[in-house]
C-alpha cells in the first residue's frame, strides 16, 4: 500500500471558555445511532452536514482532538462565524498554524447529531488531504464529538455506531479487552515492540486519521531501534506539510494477546522544539492499516478497550514496490502527479522524475484507474512488469520496471 499519511499533532494555545462542546447527542437511553463510512486509500469518510446546509465529506480521525473544517472558502456558505484565533503547531513539530475557533455549530454526521458544537476552522488548507485520498475533503470529524459515548466501529458493515455508555453491555464471544487510556480525547494502548534481540514496551495512540500500519517515535526510547533495511525519506504529511523520516519494519508487535510479524514501520523523531509530555509520552501511532483488521469498541467514559480480531488478522503488510509516490489534482482529480522517489527503486533507476504526469499504467489509461487502482497495481508481486506512459512537459515517454521488494 502507499504510504499515504495524516497525522494531527496539536499544540492548542487555548482553552475553550463558555464552550458549547457537548459532542453527539443521544436522546433515549437504549438507542444506538449509526454512521456510515466509505474507505478512500485507506481513510475512514464520512458525509457531514454542517448547520444544516450542503453535505461535505470528512475524515473520520480518533487521533484528532477537535473537529476541524480544512476549507474555510466553505465557512461563509455554511454560515460559521469566526471567533478568536488560535496557534497550532503543524504535524512537521515546527511550523506554527494559524486557525479559529467557530461556537455554536450545528453538525450531523449519518443519523448522530451534535446540536452545539466548537469546532476549528483552518485559515489555509494544510493538510491539502485531496492529493492523497483522492476525493474532495473537506475536513476531520475529532474524538471531541463522541468523547463521552461507547464508539463502534465495524469494518465489515462499514459502519460506525455510537451509544451510552450505561446501556453498553460487555462483548462475548471472541471480542479481546484491551487496557487502554484516554487522553484529551484520545486513546492509547501499550504495546511490546521487538527490534532484533531487543524488546521495547511502548505506549501508542489508536489513530484511524493516520493510514499507515505503525509509526514510531525513534527519540522518545533507547529501545527503539532503527533496523538495517531503511529507506530514507518522507513518511507522509500533516498539519504544516511533508513528514521526513524513515520507513522499515519491526520484527514483531504485541497487544493483548495479538501480535503481528515484520510489520511495516514508519520511524520519525520528536522535535526538540516540543515536550514528550505535551503528545502524552506516547512512543508512536497504531495507525489505520492496522486497526481495519478488528472490529473495534471504545468505551471513551469507562476507558476501556475491545477487539474483535478479522480473520487473518495478522497475515503480511503489503508495501508499494516501485518506489513512486503519487499525489492526485486537477479536474475531479483525475491527474496523478509523482511527487517524490524512493532512491535506487525500480521506478528511480527507469528514469521516473518529480513532476512527471502519470498518464497510464501497463496500457489502462488512470482516468479508470484513479490513485487507489494505480497504488494498487505497484503492491504487485516480486517481478511484475510495470509499463507507465507519462507525460513530462511537452514529451510523452513509455517507462518500465520490474517490482521488487524495498525494505
Amino acid at each position: 500500500m502507499k504510504r499515504i499519511i495524516l497525522l494531527i499533532f496539536f499544540n492548542v494555545s487555548f482553552i475553550y471558555t463558555n464552550a458549547q462542546s457537548f459532542g453527539f447527542q443521544i436522546e433515549n437511553e437504549k438507542d444506538i445511532i449509526e454512521i456510515p463510512f466509505e474507505i478512500h486509500n485507506n481513510f475512514m469518510v464520512v458525509q457531514v452536514v454542517i448547520n444544516n446546509s450542503l453535505p461535505l465529506k470528512f475524515i473520520f480521525d480518533t487521533g484528532a482532538e477537535h473537529t476541524i473544517l480544512s476549507k474555510n472558502i466553505f465557512a461563509g456558505i455554511l454560515g460559521l462565524t469566526y471567533d478568536r484565533p488560535i496557534r497550532l503547531i503543524g504535524a512537521d513539530l515546527n511550523q506554527e498554524l494559524i486557525a479559529h475557533v467557530s461556537n455554536n455549530v450545528h453538525i450531523k454526521v449519518g443519523d448522530a447529531i451534535a446540536s452545539s458544537q466548537d469546532i476549528l476552522i483552518l485559515s489555509d488548507d494544510y493538510f491539502k488531504l485531496d492529493e492523497y485520498v483522492g476525493l474532495e475533503i473537506h475536513g476531520i470529524i475529532g474524538a471531541d464529538l463522541f468523547r463521552n459515548l461507547v464508539l463502534k466501529i465495524d469494518y465489515k458493515r462499514n459502519s460506525i455506531y455510537i451509544q451510552r455508555t450505561s446501556s453498553f453491555r460487555t462483548p462475548k464471544r471472541k471480542w479481546k479487552e484491551i487496557p487502554v487510556s484516554i487522553d484529551k480525547n484520545k486513546p492509547y494502548i501499550l504495546a511490546q515492540a521487538t527490534f532484533g534481540d531487543r524488546k521495547a514496551k511502548i505506549k501508542l495512540l489508536i489513530d484511524t486519521g493516520a493510514s499507515l500500519s505503525l509509526l514510531l517515535h525513534t527519540n522518545t526510547s533507547t529501545d527503539i531501534q532503527l533496523p538495517e533495511n531503511i529507506i530514507q525519506g518522507s513518511v507522509g504529511r500533516g498539519l504544516g506539510g511533508i513528514l521526513e523520516g524513515y520507513l522499515g519494519r519491526v520484527n514483531r508487535l504485541e497487544f493483548g494477546g495479538l501480535f503481528f510479524n515484520n510489520i511495516i514501520t514508519n520511524y520519525q523523531d520528536v522535535s526538540e522544539a516540543i515536550s514528550i509530555e505535551s503528545i502524552s509520552n506516547r512512543n508512536g501511532i497504531l495507525g489505520h492499516a492496522l486497526i481495519s483488521r478488528f472490529n473495534v469498541i471504545i468505551d471513551y467514559p469507562k476507558e476501556k478497550l475491545y477487539l474483535l480480531p478479522h480473520r487473518r488478522y495478522n497475515k503480511g503488510f503489503k508495501y508499494d514496490r516501485s518506489g513512486l509516490e503519487l499525489i492526485v489534482s486537477g479536474k475531479k482529480l483525475k491527474t496523478i502527479t509523482v511527487y517524490n522517489l524512493i532512491k535506487s527503486s525500480p521506478a528511480d533507476h527507469a528514469g521516473f522524475q518529480k513532476g512527471d504526469r502519470i498518464i497510464s499504467v501497463n496500457g489502462i489509461p488512470t482516468r479508470f484507474l484513479n490513485l487507489k487502482g494505480v497504488s494498487k497495481k505497484l503492491t504487485k508481486k516480486v517481478g511484475k512488469k510495470i509499463k507507465v506512459k507519462i507525460k513530462r512537459g511537452d514529451q510523452i515517454m513509455i517507462l518500465r520496471f520490474k517490482l521488487r521488494d524495498l525494505i
